[in-house]
């Protein structure tokens, strides 16, 4: 058996080194400890964090990959060198090299092997941010503003022959493509209108106008959703709001017009005198 103390003294002049960011000088080092100890992964990890610092991670991969491999081998002194903290270690850092080079699928099942070997949450926290991670790249490596508009002109197709499911459906597509398009979120709100999914349409309608807080088409099915919806005070707001970006767009004139007759005919309905009833509607949904 190798010197345990000597390779401990020569893994703390590396790691001297390491913090000094002379790699070629810590790896030497390493590289030594492991020859006094080739069975004591903790050498095979430091020179691991090296390879990763320099971006060799192809490398680091498969040197830990190998390291690990001796685990297995029916040897006592093997096993005492490759404690569970150890190569969870192990697996972590290659985790890293996959993350690095956005190899998500690999790096969470490090990750996993990880979590086998040492179940803490460090590691717990690291696996659910690559798997957030994993979301994120996927979502944006499957942009693509060209396919977005051939799924929106479906979608019109559709609204067209009144399918307004198959609409919705196209355009669910169109906005995973294209995010980042309010037009999409507006059209599929009309969709959501007609198929009378009136909470889904608004909020498709708040992200449109987060997206383009100017887009006037969507203060105006905003104001048809809240009419729909009997919510005549929100639906006056929506076209209020809507003819401050354009004061003279005809389909939020109308819609005004109409909350406001909507409003008059329950007043005189119900007998009060039209000015006060019409504040008191506007003060809360009927």
């Amino acid at each position: 058996m190798g010197d345990s103390a000597a390779a401990d003294a020569v893994k703390a002049k590396g790691n001297i080194l390491y913090k000094q960011r002379k790699f070629a000088e810590a790896i030497e080092c390493y590289d030594k400890a492991i020859e006094l100890q080739p069975n004591d992964l903790v050498y095979y990890n430091n020179k691991a964090a090296v390879l990763v610092e320099e971006e060799k991670y192809e490398e680091c991969i498969k040197f830990l990959q190998d390291a690990l491999a001796q685990r297995y081998d029916m040897n006592d002194a093997v096993k005492d060198g490759a404690s569970f903290e150890k190569c969870a270690k192990a697996y972590v850092r290659m985790a890293t090299c996959y993350v690095r080079m956005k190899k998500f699928d690999d790096a969470i099942e490090m990750y996993q092997k990880a979590l086998t070997e040492d179940n803490n949450r460090h590691t717990r926290a690291a696996l659910n941010e690559c798997k957030h991670m994993k979301e994120k790249h996927d979502r944006e490596a499957y942009i693509n503003p060209e396919l977005a508009d051939e799924h929106r002109m479906k979608g019109n197709e559709c609204f067209k022959t009144r399918d307004y499911a198959g609409a919705k459906k196209e355009y669910d597509e169109a906005i995973k493509r294209n995010p980042n398009d309010a037009k999409l979120y507006s059209n599929r709100a009309a969709a959501l209108t007609k198929l009378m999914a009136y909470p889904d349409a608004l909020r498709d309608l708040d992200d449109c106008l987060k997206i383009d807080p100017k887009f006037v088409k969507a203060y105006s099915r905003k104001g048809t959703v809240h009419f729909m919806m009997k919510d005549y005070k929100k639906a006056l707001e929506d076209y209020e709001k809507g003819l401050e970006v354009d004061p003279t767009h005809k389909e939020l004139l109308d819609g005004k017009a109409a909350v406001l007759a909507k409003v008059n005919e329950q007043a005189r309905s119900k007998g009060a005198p039209d000015p006060e009833t019409v504040r008191h509607a506007m003060q809360d949904p009927e």
